[in-house]
């Protein structure tokens, strides 16, 4: 009797230390959340950006003006320890009659990467989005990407009715690390 009654005391014993074990297996949650998900920045005018506002105020027809940035996977020092895939967005409203480039910088050549116009499409605010293709940033060393936004206001539209017009480009960045595969 005694044998019976410690038998049934350590098999009791035994499944509530498991029922807790596959309780706290089953209940436990994980994060993946990280504090900095962007892994590629803008750098424009000294500043580390996620994002680039350009307002288009008092430009003439014949007006053509150069915005220089660059895009990086370091940060402080610290390089992006994963492959870094980027692209670049640029939003507008597009009232103005503008020529939008947007060229990548490889020493003194300048390389025509995106021409923001009618031909892409616009969001449920009425924003003309233009996307680049994706860029990628090794994760060995820190990279810096150089780009040029050229916007000019061609001189054929000299017309009162392109006076005043108000405009804004806006340049996004969208980073992701590359998965294997």
């Amino acid at each position: 009797m005694k044998y019976k009654l410690v038998i049934v005391l350590l098999l009791g014993i035994l499944i509530l230390m498991l029922s807790g074990v596959t309780y706290s297996v089953f209940t436990s949650e994980a994060s993946l959340e990280v504090e900095d998900q962007d892994l590629a920045k803008f750098i424009f005018n000294a500043e580390r950006l996620d994002q680039i506002n350009l307002p288009l105020v008092n430009m003439e027809p014949g007006t053509a003006l150069e915005y220089p940035f660059s895009v990086t996977n370091e940060d402080n020092g610290v390089v992006s320890n994963v492959t870094v895939l980027y692209e670049l967005t640029l939003k507008t409203f597009h009232f103005m009659p503008l020529e939008i480039n947007l060229y990548k910088l490889n020493g003194e050549e300048e390389s025509l990467i995106m021409t923001c116009d009618e031909s892409y499409s616009r969001n449920a605010n009425n924003e003309l989005v233009c996307n680049t293709d994706s860029f990628e940033m090794t994760h060995a060393d820190g990279v810096l990407d150089h780009y040029v936004l050229k916007v000019t206001f061609p001189l054929n539209y000299n017309s009162t009715q392109y006076a005043d017009l108000v405009d804004f480009i806006d340049l996004e960045i969208t980073s992701s690390q590359k998965s294997e595969g």
